[in-house]
């Protein structure tokens, strides 16, 4: 009999939902007859003002980054946090039993903690099914520390060890890689992802990817990275975000070196096709980086998961950092001017990058649905 598998997200980052997304794609090429239901337990729940919730939070971590930061550090490794699940649980639990009780699925998948935290306290109050929570940073944040989970996946079997720095025995963890689209297991040729994109085959091709919220200081990063000596084209993505798409339309309008983009579903050919990504930190963004082999420029390192996200990429060698925006020109000229530098970081992204990383954790569930 084919399986029901239910997946729960949250509106803070789109990592979460396009994790989600990987996952169930994975999921039906496993079992084309699976049955999937992918929600975002807030949104279901409160429809009205889910909107609200969204925005807040992307502008607290735009104009008050050093507050979500402190914020995001208290309670890193605060593993007393059950006065705020006790609230979570009041605020999600009808709808996220309703969701159960309808679909009667045979798994439960969380991108984020909030719902894990709900369905762990179902499961102690009689729920029998396996739940498994997908941590979509590199990095173990103390809220995700439940016993109920059946199966953590994280983005590297090293970071496993912060499970038990926070003196916690999960009952099983794979780091299996942060779930990405399968299509980066195909892989895409070079010069074929210019060719189609309509990028010159010569000039070195720098990419620079805002996250899905297309945040950052975009107009800025291009305008610096217009005054590179060398020839070289640079596309933006500036994903969800059509403020930022429209304002940077019309401040480089007339720059053929500029290629201006929304929201892209062909993210894994811009990154085959470039050189060089200047990027946030974002924990989708740059495992998409890492499968592409793409070296990383990063910026924005400011706040909260993403700090840790781009120490766990320098640590390996696979990223570089910029402290201030205006630095992204010297770092990206000294890469195009250093092709062992460049290859090397390259390299190294490959060597972590985890291409079937959706794959394989969506086989690991289906063990658990059909266990």
């Amino acid at each position: 009999m084919s399986r029901r598998v239910l997946v729960l997200s949250e509106p803070f980052g789109m990592g979460h939902e396009r994790a989600a997304q990987a996952l169930i794609k994975s999921l039906q090429m496993l079992d084309p007859g699976i049955a999937t239901f992918h929600t975002n337990s807030i949104k279901s729940s409160y429809p009205v003002i889910s909107n609200l919730f969204t925005k807040l939070y992307i502008q607290l971590i735009k104009k008050f980054p050093q507050i979500w930061h402190r914020f995001y550090q208290n309670g890193r490794r605060n593993r007393d946090n059950r006065t705020a699940k006790n609230l979570i649980h009041r605020l999600l639990a009808g709808t996220v039993k309703k969701h159960i009780t309808e679909f009667q699925p045979h798994a439960v998948i969380c991108t984020h903690p909030f719902p894990a935290s709900v369905v762990s306290r179902l499961k102690q109050e009689g729920l029998s099914i396996p739940l498994i929570g997908i941590i979509t940073d590199y990095d173990v944040h103390a809220f995700w520390l439940d016993k109920n989970i059946d199966l953590y996946i994280t983005g590297d079997n090293s970071l496993n060890e912060g499970f038990s720095a926070l003196d916690f025995n999960p009952r099983n963890v794979s780091g299996e890689g942060i779930p990405i689209d399968p299509v980066f297991q195909e892989g895409i040729d070079k010069g074929d992802a210019r060719e189609k994109l309509g990028l010159d085959p010569q000039e070195p091709v720098i990419l620079v990817a805002g996250g899905g919220w297309g945040l950052g200081n975009l107009d800025r990063i291009v305008e610096l990275l217009l005054h590179i000596p060398e020839d070289h084209r640079i596309a933006v993505i500036t994903g969800t975000n059509k403020e930022t798409k429209k304002m940077l339309e019309q401040r480089f309008t007339g720059f053929d070196r500029v290629k201006i983009k929304g929201f892209v579903r062909n993210i894994h050919e811009y990154m085959a096709a470039a050189d060089i990504m200047v990027t946030k930190p974002g924990g989708l963004t740059t495992s998409e980086g890492l499968a592409a082999g793409v070296p990383m420029v990063l910026f924005d390192v400011l706040y909260g998961q993403e700090e840790w996200n781009a120490r766990f990429l320098m640590q390996n060698g696979a990223a570089l950092k910029c402290g201030t925006v205006e630095e992204i020109p010297a770092l990206v000229g000294r890469l195009l001017e250093n092709p062992a530098e460049h290859r090397l970081l390259g390299e190294k992204a490959l060597g972590l990058g985890k291409p079937d990383s959706a794959a394989n954790a969506a086989s690991r569930i289906l063990n658990l649905c059909y266990t």
